[in-house]
């Protein structure tokens, strides 16, 4: 094998294919996503087929960093606009960010997981975009402001289920992990990771998807290869996901794309985590949610300051429970006992968080603002009241003491354990107030002259910025103050 020929052959036919669609739209005068979609399913191709070209993972490291510097200038010079959409779509650096990672996590010892998890991206998400444009009376869901359709991810879910199915199929006899697998088995697991890999890209946000399909491909197929049992735990958690995110749709407790954002959260906490995990995060779901509609007509009035409603969208549910999914994660690649005490401080913080704004509000006294150090309205970004930080507390408290049945080795430290979890949760509530006082955006409308975290106030008229960065808003915050209860339940615990 002749690799350093084969690394120039490979880098001239991506290079060639990058041009060629660049004449193509400008001689046929197509649209950009047409040629871009071509270009996405092309490159994958070759990439699928570089294990049996390459067996150091040197040169298709090497292949993927010269296209992510190549791509990145591209972009923000406007050219190859046959691949690139705009100066602002970095979709054409993410997908080669994604192949250098994997190559460097997987390549020496399976590579085939790489070739099918970036053929996933190439091939399923142009029929997604494509189905999803194409058919008429779709069904659309909104995340993060981009708008997709159920029918796309349904494409998404065929072509992706397909591709691994195909994939794993053609590499069987190169590895001994996959070499003894049947169809009917292999039939499960690539309907299992369509399913999950359909949501994953239905939620993620500006072209993010080319880093979220392939990484999340890649690791569901590591564990489906590696690790039967765990993975039939994983199938059996997609199924309660389906569940729990149907019925809090149904309740109201959930928009659409919370629900998508549910089911991956749910998905892969209570196939990868069982009731260990699993009960901590439900824990906190069931306890805000009962807080958000408690009272929920005495509360309307303070709702119109806050930036988002109290039926959760996916950006709510991603930022009160993706670093703990984050830490369930590290906990499968690399088990350690700290993660589990990492996870349930970042859910204790967000609940902490949760219940001091929802019971905060009926405090008969104004709450005090950390930054500005005097009392303020109530709803204002924040501020903090003796009945909000005594609610925070308490039920970062039950929730640590519901947890100590399943909490393992824990359970023998009750006391420690539940005095770490409320404390953890009140400090990552502190944070959350810090942060919201200071660098969270807050806009002060017009007509009312009330501050609020809304950009559009008091009959759709647009509020003018008056503290913190615009990027910054309550979610944000809200995900800085997991991480902080994340941090804090090791340390107070140990």
């Amino acid at each position: 094998m002749n690799q350093p020929l084969n690394f120039v052959l490979v880098l001239a036919g991506l290079t060639a294919l990058v041009v060629a669609a660049d004449q193509i739209k400008n001689r046929y005068r197509l649209h950009p996503k047409k040629t871009r979609e071509f270009v996405h399913a092309a490159v994958a191709v070759v990439v699928f087929f570089t294990p049996l070209l390459f067996t150091s993972k040197l040169y298709p490291a090497l292949l993927a960093g010269i296209f992510v510097i190549v791509n990145f200038v591209s972009v923000r010079l406007g050219m190859f606009k046959g691949m690139n959409l705009d100066k602002k779509n970095l979709g054409t650096v993410y997908y080669p960010v994604s192949f250098l990672a994997l190559v460097l996590l997987l390549w020496d010892t399976h590579p085939f997981i790489v070739s099918v998890a970036m053929l996933v991206m190439g091939l399923a998400d142009p029929a997604a975009a494509i189905f999803g444009t194409a058919l008429k009376n779709t069904h659309p869901v909104s995340a993060f402001g981009e708008r997709k359709t159920l029918e796309g991810s349904a494409a998404m879910f065929v072509v992706t289920s397909a591709t691994v199915f195909i994939g794993i199929l053609f590499f069987r006899q190169s590895s001994a992990l996959i070499g003894g697998l049947t169809a009917i088995t292999l039939l499960e697991i690539s309907t299992a990771i369509g399913l999950m890999i359909a949501a994953v890209e239905l939620v993620s946000p500006k072209a993010t998807d080319n880093l979220s399909v392939p990484l999340f491909s890649a690791l569901l197929v590591y564990v489906a290869v590696s690790d039967r049992v765990l993975f039939d735990s994983f199938i059996l958690g997609e199924l309660l996901a389906i569940a729990v995110a149907s019925l809090s749709y149904k309740l109201k407790f959930l928009k659409s794309d919370g629900a998508v954002a549910t089911f991956i959260l749910g998905g892969f906490i209570f196939g990868f985590g069982g009731w260990r995990w699993s009960v901590p995060i439900l824990l906190f779901f069931l306890i805000g949610s009962i807080a958000s509609k408690l009272f929920a007509g005495k509360k309307a009035g303070y709702n119109l300051l806050y930036e988002k409603s109290h039926t959760r969208d996916s950006a709510q549910v991603f930022a009160n429970g993706a670093f703990a999914l984050l830490m369930l994660i590290c906990n499968v690649l690399s088990p350690n006992y700290h993660w589990f005490l990492a996870y349930v401080g970042a859910l204790t913080a967000v609940t902490a968080d949760t219940l001091a704004t929802e019971i905060g509000v009926f405090s008969r006294k104004n709450p005090f603002s950390l930054s500005l150090w005097r009392k303020v309205e109530k709803g204002v970004s924040g501020a903090v009241s003796s009945l909000g930080t005594a609610s925070g507390l308490f039920s970062a408290a039950v929730l640590a003491f519901l947890t100590l049945p399943f909490a393992g080795a824990y359970a023998v430290f009750p006391l420690r354990f539940v005095v770490a979890g409320a404390l953890s949760g009140a400090i990552g509530s502190l944070a959350d107030s810090l942060l919201g006082g200071t660098l969270q955006s807050q806009y002060r409308c017009a007509s009312c002259a009330k501050i609020t975290e809304r950009k559009i106030h008091c009959d759709q008229q647009e509020t003018t910025l008056i503290q913190g960065y615009r990027w910054i808003n309550n979610d944000v915050v809200n995900f800085a103050a997991s991480v902080v209860g994340a941090v804090a339940m090791p340390l107070l615990f140990l």
